[in-house]
């Protein structure tokens, strides 16, 4: 009977911590631009434009990319939107 409430415990942890657990550029970015595209735009461009110096500009590339679903080419064109997670520079 203990093992079972042990096993319960352990598995409500897991749920409730691996979540929290997982980090990324932008967890605490509630804040979103929509930026559109200029010809010779890059998304690397764009994720330079908003990143910080403390970013990681593939991980903002990562949810540039991920937020727009955009392909692992990250193709962009003139004129297309893209929301773009933003954080004030510190």
């Amino acid at each position: 009977m203990r093992q079972k409430w042990l096993i319960k415990i352990v598995a409500v942890l897991l749920f409730v911590v691996a979540p929290l657990a997982i980090t990324n550029a932008f967890s605490d970015a509630t804040m979103y631009e929509t930026v559109y595209v200029k010809s010779g735009d890059t998304v690397w461009h764009i994720a330079a434009a908003v990143a910080t110096p403390k970013d990681d500009i593939r991980e903002i590339i990562f949810e540039i990319k991920q937020l727009n679903k955009l392909n692992n080419n990250a193709q962009v064109f003139p004129g297309q939107a893209l929301k773009v997670p933003v954080r004030s520079k510190q």
